[in-house]
């Protein structure tokens, strides 16, 4: 049984503002982007945040292995595509064929995916699982690079 503390959650996670931006940089830098969909309200959404993705965006070990955005799927708010183009987070989560909450994408520079995790089972096995994802992610965009050479 999960009990959800009653905590402030300092969030951490930054909201999405510009995927073309962040593809040139996860290009460059040869990493994945990590993106949490979510809803307003949802307990599992939360303890993600607040259990896993909040802390790991802090960490310095992961500044250089993943870039991880934020997306409220029903939001209006604006942001920019991979392409450049100017979409509501609604309009983006739907591209993805997002409809549970949590989902998190590994996309790489192009805004294709590369793993997905969908939901919470276990919160004490999420991170490692996530941690694994990022390391397939990872290891698909430089056999990519391998191949473009």
């Amino acid at each position: 049984m999960l009990i959800f503390k009653e905590q402030p959650i300092l969030l951490m996670l930054m909201n999405a503002k510009d995927f073309f931006a962040d593809g040139q940089i996860a290009k460059q830098k040869q990493i994945p982007i990590l993106v949490m969909f979510s809803e307003p309200d949802c307990p599992y959404c939360e303890l993600v945040k607040r259990e896993v993705l909040n802390s790991m965006s802090g960490l310095e070990e992961y500044k250089n292995k993943v870039i991880i955005r934020h997306v409220f799927y029903s939001s209006l708010m604006e942001i920019v595509d991979f392409s450049g183009r100017s979409r509501t987070y609604s309009q983006f989560s739907f591209i993805y064929g997002v409809n549970f909450y949590p989902t998190l994408l590994l996309l790489d520079h192009t805004g294709k995916v590369l793993g997905k995790k969908i939901g919470v089972v276990l919160i004490e096995t999420y991170w490692t699982e996530l941690d694994a994802l990022i390391a397939q992610a990872t290891q698909q965009i430089q056999q990519q690079l391998k191949v473009n050479l």
